[in-house]
Parts: structure tokens; C-alpha cells; sequence
């Protein structure tokens, strides 16, 4: 639950206080009982806690910052060699999360999506960091940890506040005129205060409207066909997410001086949860880009001086990546449609009800009942992990008619998953090299691709960019 204040929680001062206080914080986020794995002493194999989901995932941390290092700067020296410390736990971790007093690093957050990658390539679970501002925005939005670890940080009248009080009433009766002249421009500040709120949460629900949208065109896209490579994900899904939410951080930013407190804390947290949507389609990129890469790779082998079978022998071992990729994709096509978009209506109505606050106007029971669908969204979406499917490329072409929780069992036709996969292949021998212009030129260059390819292709670009041009 999101606190009433917009309080800055210091950083634990030592490694049990964070440890106990990453217990905690992990099982609020994900509704299970987080416990230490071992005691002092003992081999730990890179985790410190774990938690099985109600899924039947495994969940596991590591705390960094023990033995002297609690708030130093993680590194991604430092993030890979925990990966490989919990390569030893003695059971398959689902995810695998990282936490840390230090501030968040674009560096650490690539390093991680790129190990998420691999890993997933390998059948293995995800790697997560969350720096302080995650962590401290997490306690922000509970309020049992603000109770047990920064209760001293909840605002309280002191004896000196009420005495203050007292004499600020004092005055008033004293001050006479001066007082109702105070009064009078405090009415005004505040009026103004209460329409600059409005507007900028306007503007941002405006926002919000322009994010469902493209996010509903990115899923149109994804339904179109059995796999979306890599090029027309950006411009359907990534490219202009990325646009919006910079226009939303930028609008925060600008309007944060003069609205309500409250109202700027509650849009600073969508926007986290904005961002962690937007995370997500960058781990399915990546997961496509590398397939896509293996594809360019079996062309460029068929360049001078070629060593013979190469080529086919790149094709065989692309199986693997594409059904990590097609997996990826599903999972991601479930989490926009079931939680995405359903998250981005109810966060309309808790921007609405800041903004009635704000203006000091009754908030409706469907009003509330709408915003609070959020947090059991959430919940839902934190359970949520898909389980690798015997027929990706089969439950792809069904999707849009399929639950997320949908498991086939029973005799599979391998013909028709092979003969969809195949067509996935055709499909890439021109679309994996969309966006990738010096590829192109090199197999024109080596005899693979006819001159006109490059025209052909820019061709191609510029129709799918064209189309992912929302219309005015």
C-alpha cells in the first residue's frame, strides 16, 4: 500500500539489519514466507534467502553487503561472480534476484538482462537487481515494513510542533487583519496548488491513454502471426513504450515543484511499474535478437571462401535459441494482454482519484474498487511464470484463443510443430537482417545477396515502420 508520505528511508547500517530487512521486503512483494538459507557459517552456494512460490517456483536472494561491503557499489564483476556462487545450490532456481544497498547502474541492470538471456538459452532462471530506489520504493508502497523498520520516519506532531501550533493561532487572533489577509492567500495558493494537480495529472492520464494504445497495437502485432522477429518489435513495442515513458518522466519531473506531494509520490510509483513492463519487452528482444543472429550468421557462411556444410550445420543449432525465443515471446504476449493492459486502466483510476483528492472531491466505491484492482493484478503477475511449453511455435498460432495457464498433454503432432517452425525459418532469411545494414551490405558484397537487396529490404523497413506510426 502506497505510504501517505514521500519519506527518504536511510540505508540499513549493518548486514543482519538488511538481511532481515530483505526478508521482510521479498515477502510482502511476492505474498510467501522468505526464510535464510542455512546459519552463520554454514555453505550457503551464493543464496542467503529462498522462497518456493505458490506456483511451484523457486525464488532466491542474495544480499549483498556482507563482510564490510554494505552500501559500497555493486559491480558487474561482483553480480557475475554471485551468479556463479548460486550455480551450486543443489536445486534449479527459477529467479534469482540480487539485492543491494547501492544506487541502481544501467550497467548492472544490462549485465543482468544479458545473463537472463543466456541463461534462459540453457534452460535456467532469470537474474534480477534491485538497487535502493527499488527496494525504498517497495517499503514506500507498504506499510508493514514502514511499521517495523522506519517507524520513527512516520510524521508525528511533537510536543515543539503543538506549541508552534498554539502560537501560530495566537497571532492569528492577535494579528487581527494581517491574519485574514494570511488566510486569504493561503485560499489562493492552495486553489492554485489544487489546479496545477489537476492539470498535471491530466496531462499524464493523457499519456496513460497514448501507452494503451500502442501497447494494444503491439499485441495486434503479436497476434498477426506465429513469431514477431526482432525489427517490428521495436517499432510496434519497444521504440515507442520508450518514447511515452520518457514524455511521462519528463512531465513528472517538470510538474513536481508544483503539485501535491501526495499525487507526485503516486505517479513516481506507476512509473516504476511502468518501467518494469517496458523491462520485460527488452528481455524478449533479446531473446529474439540472439535467434536472429544465428540466422544472419548461417548466411554470412555461405560467403567466399565458404567451408562446405557450415551453413546447415549453423541452421541445426538454431532450433533451440528460436524455441527460447518463441517461449519468451508467449510469456511476454500473456503478461501484456492479462496484466498490461488490464494494469494500465486501473492505474488510470488511481491517477483519478489523486487528482479528486487533490481537489477535495468524494471518491466513488467503483472509483476505489477499480484502483485496487491494480494491487491483485500485481499480486497475480508476481506468481505468474510460464512454464516452457512442449509445442511453443503450435500454442503461438492459438494464442489469442488461449489462457495463459493452458497445458497441452497427451500425443503430439511434431509434424505440424516442425512444419511451423519451418516456416519461422523462411520467414527469417530476409527479416533477420531487418535493421542490420552492414550485414546486408556484407552479403552483397561476398556475392550471398543480389544489389537490389539493400532497396528491397529498406523497402521493407519503411513499411513496417509506417505502420507502426499511430494515426493522428
Amino acid at each position: 500500500m502506497t505510504a501517505p508520505h514521500a519519506a527518504q528511508y536511510p540505508r540499513p547500517a549493518d548486514w543482519k539489519q538488511f538481511e532481515r530487512l530483505s526478508i521482510a521486503l521479498m515477502s510482502c512483494v511476492f505474498g510467501g514466507r522468505f526464510d535464510q538459507y542455512g546459519r552463520e557459517g554454514q555453505r550457503q552456494d551464493g543464496v542467503d534467502l529462498f522462497c518456493n512460490g505458490k506456483d511451484g517456483s523457486l525464488i532466491a536472494v542474495q544480499c549483498k553487503g556482507r563482510n564490510g561491503n554494505l552500501g559500497k557499489k555493486l559491480t558487474v564483476a561482483q553480480l557475475n561472480q554471485a551468479v556463479l556462487d548460486a550455480e551450486t545450490f543443489p536445486f534449479k532456481i527459477d529467479r534469482f534476484f540480487v539485492l543491494t544497498t547501492s544506487p541502481h547502474d544501467k550497467t548492472l541492470t544490462n549485465r543482468a538482462l544479458q545473463l537472463t538471456t543466456e541463461r534462459r538459452m540453457a534452460g535456467k532462471g532469470s537474474v534480477e537487481v534491485w538497487g535502493w530506489e527499488s527496494l525504498e520504493n517497495i517499503i514506500r508502497e507498504n506499510q508493514s515494513l514502514q511499521d517495523s523498520f522506519y517507524s520513527q520516519y512516520q510524521p508525528k506532531l511533537s510536543v515543539k510542533g503543538w506549541m508552534i501550533r498554539a502560537s501560530l493561532i495566537s497571532s492569528l487572533v492577535l494579528a487581527g487583519f494581517i491574519g485574514v489577509h494570511k488566510y486569504i492567500a493561503y485560499q489562493a495558493n492552495a486553489s492554485q496548488t489544487s489546479a496545477a494537480t489537476i492539470d498535471g495529472l491530466t496531462e499524464y492520464m493523457a499519456l496513460n491513454d497514448q501507452l494503451i494504445d500502442i501497447y494494444g497495437r503491439c499485441l495486434k502485432t503479436l497476434d498477426k502471426g506465429i513469431f514477431t522477429f526482432s525489427y517490428s518489435f521495436q517499432q510496434f513495442c519497444i521504440v515507442p513504450v520508450e518514447k511515452t515513458l520518457n514524455a511521462m518522466e519528463h512531465q513528472v519531473q517538470h510538474a513536481s515543484l508544483k503539485i501535491d506531494t501526495a499525487a507526485i509520490d503516486q505517479l513516481h510509483v506507476l512509473l516504476k511499474l511502468l518501467n518494469e513492463d517496458l523491462r520485460q519487452g527488452l528481455i524478449t528482444n533479446f531473446m529474439v535478437t540472439a535467434f536472429e543472429d544465428g540466422m544472419v550468421d548461417s548466411q554470412k557462411a555461405l560467403c567466399p571462401p565458404h567451408v562446405s556444410g557450415k551453413s546447415a550445420e549453423i541452421l541445426e543449432g538454431l532450433r533451440k535459441p528460436a524455441v527460447a525465443a518463441m517461449t519468451q515471446q508467449l510469456e511476454f504476449y500473456f503478461i501484456l494482454r492479462d496484466f498490461i493492459l488490464p494494469g494500465l486502466q486501473s492505474m488510470q483510476a488511481n491517477v483519478v482519484i489523486a487528482a479528486r483528492n487533490s481537489n477535495q472531491r468524494g471518491v466513488s466505491d467503483q472509483m476505489r474498487n477499480d484502483a485496487l484492482e491494480l494491487s491483485e493484478l500485481l499480486a497475480q503477475r508476481h506468481r505468474y511464470r510460464m512454464e516452457e511449453p512442449q509445442q511453443p511455435f503450435t500454442l503461438s498460432a492459438v494464442k489469442h484463443m488461449t489462457s495463459r495457464e493452458i497445458k497441452i498433454s497427451g500425443d503430439l503432432d511434431t509434424m505440424v510443430e516442425d512444419a511451423r517452425y519451418g516456416d519461422v525459418l523462411l520467414q527469417a532469411i530476409q527479416a533477420s537482417v531487418y535493421g542490420k545494414h552492414d550485414a546486408v551490405q556484407e552479403l552483397i558484397e561476398c556475392g550471398v545477396y543480389k544489389k537490389e537487396a539493400a532497396s528491397i529490404i529498406e523497402h521493407e523497413e519503411d513499411a513496417i515502420k509506417a505502420s507502426a506510426v499511430r494515426p493522428t
